[in-house]
């Protein structure tokens, strides 16, 4: 990989979440996801030095699930170099924890004008597939995909990172991307396995902003199911930018 040796920003989670760099979003937001993002300690707080985002089965049918969503809008803004997280998974049917980003002109260009890059994505379960997911690549607790969604994109975009031994929940690993002006580069402990072309793509020429978020359900990963445990926690250790 080309490599970006020069650390401009980093978020640590040594002194909690800091309302300077992170906001929350709130609600029902997409995807047909099941849970409601809310600003609630229990759905994101820290613990030695971690972020820790945790999705809650409520017990109420109004709102059968509590997560989080946090985000950089307005606070914090990335163009080029080197994005990357250290970060523990959580795991199961119906969990979909993400580290992406989008274009901080997403109120004046709606999505997916504004462009989104998915750094990190991962839909729980074992050794699951399905049907309507667009993506050739299996999912699992052991899987996760990079990709970018843009007007028109083409396909196929989507590859998959499979761990050889154990699921990303065991133990953390660092995700990635590097992005320069011709191309993004997805990596997971410094193994690339996605190189996507945006040299023709003027919403990737822009300034982005980062998301971390725990999804439960929605129209890719499916509902939870009996074998899902909860609370599921989603660990990051920290979120660094280089240049």
């Amino acid at each position: 990989m080309e490599r970006f040796n020069k650390l401009v920003w980093s978020e640590e989670f040594d002194n909690g979440i800091d309302p300077a760099v992170w906001g929350y979003e709130i609600g029902y937001i997409r995807n047909n996801e099941l849970q409601i993002y809310t600003d609630d300690p229990k759905n994101a707080y820290t613990e030695n030095s971690c972020l820790v985002i945790q999705s809650i089965k409520t017990g109420d049918p109004d709102c059968p699930y509590t997560s989080a969503s946090i985000n950089t809008l307005g606070k914090q803004e990335f163009l080029y170099g080197r994005l990357e997280m250290r970060a523990k998974l959580p795991f199961g049917k119906g969990i979909w924890p993400a580290f992406w980003t989008l274009g901080v002109d997403i109120n004046e260009n709606p999505w997916p004008a504004c462009g989104e890059i998915d750094i990190m994505e991962m839909v729980g379960g074992v050794n699951t597939t399905f049907a309507t997911c667009p993506f050739d690549d299996h999912m699992g607790d052991n899987v996760v995909q990079a990709t970018i969604h843009y007007p028109d994109e083409r396909k196929p975009l989507p590859r998959a990172y499979e761990l050889r031994h154990g699921n990303f929940c065991d133990d953390f690993h660092i995700f990635g991307i590097e992005w320069t002006e011709n191309c993004i580069k997805a990596y997971v402990d410094d193994v690339v396995y996605n190189k996507l072309d945006i040299s023709n793509l003027p919403m990737f020429h822009r300034p982005h902003y980062v998301l971390l978020n725990t999804a439960v359900g929605g129209g890719w990963p499916g509902d939870p199911d009996e074998t899902t445990v909860f609370p599921q926690k989603y660990y990051v250790d920290w979120v660094r930018y280089y240049q």
